[in-house]
């Protein structure tokens, strides 16, 4: 007589297999996250090593790219520098993509990780403006702490800061700047909405762009979203979303 599996059986074992599969799916899926977030983190430390390298070289940083006509951070809206491209500080694009470099952000397929800076800025091109700055919003006594309110800091160059650099030397302020640069990915499960709410914007429209640097928008396990973050500052030292003691 054969032996085999009755029909109750089977569906146990299938039943069994589904339970397993659902307990462990989560895991597996939370593993790949957190190793896209570490991969970030690495890949924003090297960009931050050629943005060094750059300014070892050139006695400054590259200009902040706001050419965008959406203005979405979805979009190629800060693309990181051209000129570190160029100047062969980060690998070249492939022939015909849109994004600056093929460092790709993990979290916005097909687009860079973002740059900002205080001072250069190009808007059209690869033209440095004449008559604007680049600007940062950054709380007040920021790194030692840090508020997303909007009376809570200030925008940095303010107009009396940037009109001694208007005249070819806008690159020196990013010198005395609290904040010389900052780069970010998107990070996991970022969305607009959940950006707009952050910034108050519904109170304080003229401060959309206030993002990246506020504590409050870097990226946290319990909320799994937020910006995977790099900065320089101002003593020189760079400092990110997993550095101990930020």
């Amino acid at each position: 007589m054969k032996s085999g599996f009755t029909l109750i059986e089977l569906l146990v074992i299938i039943a069994i297999i589904g339970l397993l599969m659902a307990i462990l799916l989560p895991a597996i899926s939370g593993a790949r996250e957190q190793a896209k977030i570490t991969a970030v983190d690495v890949e924003l430390r090297q960009i931050g090593i050629a943005l060094d390298m750059y300014f070892n070289d050139n006695h400054k940083f590259p200009p902040t790219h706001e050419d965008c006509g959406t203005g979405k951070l979805t979009d190629h809206f800060y693309q990181l520098p051209k000129t570190l491209i160029t100047s062969h500080y980060l690998p070249s694009k492939a022939k015909g993509e849109a994004m600056t470099t093929n460092m790709e952000d993990r979290f916005n397929p097909g687009h860079t990780y973002k740059y900002r800076s205080v001072g250069e800025v190009i808007v059209n091109k690869n033209v440095i403006e004449k008559y604007s700055c680049a600007k940062l919003w950054i709380p007040d006594n920021f790194p030692t702490s840090s508020s997303i309110a909007p009376d809570a800091g200030r925008w940095r160059p303010d107009s009396n800061e940037c009109n001694p650099y208007s005249k070819g030397n806008k690159h020196l302020f990013s010198l005395v700047s609290p904040v010389n640069w900052v780069i970010f990915s998107l990070g996991p499960n970022f969305s607009q909405k959940w950006l707009d709410e952050k910034l108050y914007t519904d109170i304080d429209f003229a401060g959309v762009n206030r993002y990246p640097v506020p504590k409050e928008l870097w990226y946290t396990p319990k909320e799994n979203r937020g910006f995977i973050m790099r900065m320089r500052i101002k003593n020189g030292s760079q400092i990110g979303s997993f550095e101990k003691g930020v």
